[in-house]
């Protein structure tokens, strides 16, 4: 194959400039959704995550064995000084978070709800989750006063408190003991997910008072990396550092949140199965296209065949017409594709049609409107698939041009 010969391809194609143009639009449009799709949900799994990652225990959480699965307040870590100073060491941590974690009863002059209590270092859980920026009302410990405590929204409505109201918190303590404090609320956090029905933020010291819990003894420790790519290795660094104390473990968020990520699956078999769709109706149309130019072309081919051409040129030339006209579609496919996702991207993809407000699976918040971005290797990947497919679809219609007998073929007419 030479110059002459691509030139002659794609002068062919724009012989009947309709038919082209329909194919290519059929084209297109199907590159342009899939390019979009793939973008809207790699960009809405992602930022489901981040959720997940914000709102609860981190890219990562240390615990005592079994503490994760029903946490029970006598499952601790002893002794976490050795852990501080591990995590400090390691350069994919960003961020730490050091946690004493129980449930108790709150109660008010107007009210009492159950809720589970984090005892936080204020400046640690700041850079681990996002509650210190949802807040509505008050601060989240910025003048660290004793006895302080930070509600969720729906948690100080039940209650019926406001700034500067007094809550008693009534929790049993790690030795069975009753522990009860009497806190001042200074500050509502609003996050629209369950944690502003179930939760309450109180200072770690005092936290470990409450319930008895030794000095230097926490439940939990929250660790954020610079990616998630990380938590394979640190992990790995961690089980091999540690693996003389049995009673810790380190566990990732897809661990703590298996739920959400049963559903990240499930959405993706579903944009498989679409992709599957829409990829099926390309096929129809590249191979509806190119059997109506062979039905059109028979005689041409007849003459073809006729003066000398070789079948493997016919052959070749109906398979590289038909690369070149899918060529042609994915381009414009892509550019559609890559201007769609920018705009949503600035506008947002609202579903809000679908459901009213954003909804929460397992705790982690599924926000409505979604903010999709570019991704080239998705662009890659549909171009890629869209080819071969196209490859494919074009053998067995070209087969038969290069096998057509030059008499029958020039009979057609």
């Amino acid at each position: 194959m030479n110059v002459y010969f691509f030139k002659l391809c794609w002068k062919n194609i724009w012989r009947n400039r309709r038919r082209t143009f329909i194919t290519v639009n059929a084209i297109g449009l199907g590159v342009m959704s899939l390019v979009f799709l793939r973008n809207y949900y790699d960009s809405f799994h992602d930022q489901l995550i981040q959720n997940v990652i914000k709102y609860h225990s981190g890219h990562l959480a240390i615990s005592a064995r079994k503490f994760e699965e029903n946490n029970a307040t006598h499952l601790f870590i002893s002794d976490v000084g050795g852990i501080r100073r591990w995590l400090r060491d390691q350069v994919g941590v960003v961020a730490v978070s050091e946690r004493v974690v129980f449930s108790g009863l709150a109660s008010s002059a107007r009210g009492s709800t159950t809720v589970g209590v984090m005892g936080v270092k204020p400046e640690e859980e700041s850079q681990v989750t996002q509650f210190a920026k949802k807040i509505v009302s008050g601060t989240f410990f910025s003048e660290m006063k004793p006895r302080s405590i930070v509600l969720g929204s729906k948690v100080a409505a039940t209650l019926g408190v406001e700034l500067g109201s007094k809550i008693v918190l009534l929790t049993q303590g790690v030795d069975g003991s009753v522990g009860n404090e009497l806190f001042f609320v200074t500050g509502v956090f609003d996050t629209n997910s369950d944690a502003d029905r179930s939760l309450a933020f109180i200072q770690l010291e005092e936290g470990r008072d409450l319930i008895s819990l030794p000095k230097d003894s926490v439940h939990q420790v929250a660790v954020v990396l610079k990616n998630d790519d990380l938590v394979g290795e640190i992990r790995r660094d961690f089980d091999d550092f540690f693996k003389q104390h049995s009673k810790i473990q380190m566990l990732s968020w897809k661990e703590l949140q298996r739920p959400v990520v049963a559903m990240i699956e499930l959405d993706r078999a579903v944009n498989r199965l679409l992709m599957f769709l829409i990829l099926g109706v390309a096929a129809l149309g590249i191979a509806n296209s190119i059997l109506m130019s062979i039905m059109e072309r028979t005689r041409e081919f007849g003459v073809m065949l006729a003066i000398g051409t070789a079948r493997r040129d016919v052959v070749k030339m109906v398979v590289v017409e038909t690369l070149l006209l899918t060529v042609v579609g994915v381009l414009v496919g892509n550019l559609l594709g890559i201007l769609v996702t920018v705009f949503f991207n600035q506008v947002g993809f609202d579903l809000r049609w679908l459901t009213s407000k954003d909804f929460v699976v397992q705790g982690a918040i599924v926000q409505t409107v979604s903010y999709p971005v570019v991704r080239v290797m998705n662009s890659l990947v549909v171009s890629g698939v869209i080819m071969g497919l196209a490859l494919v679809v074009s053998f067995f219609p070209a087969r038969h041009a290069g096998s057509l007998t030059p008499m029958k073929a020039l009979r057609s007419y």
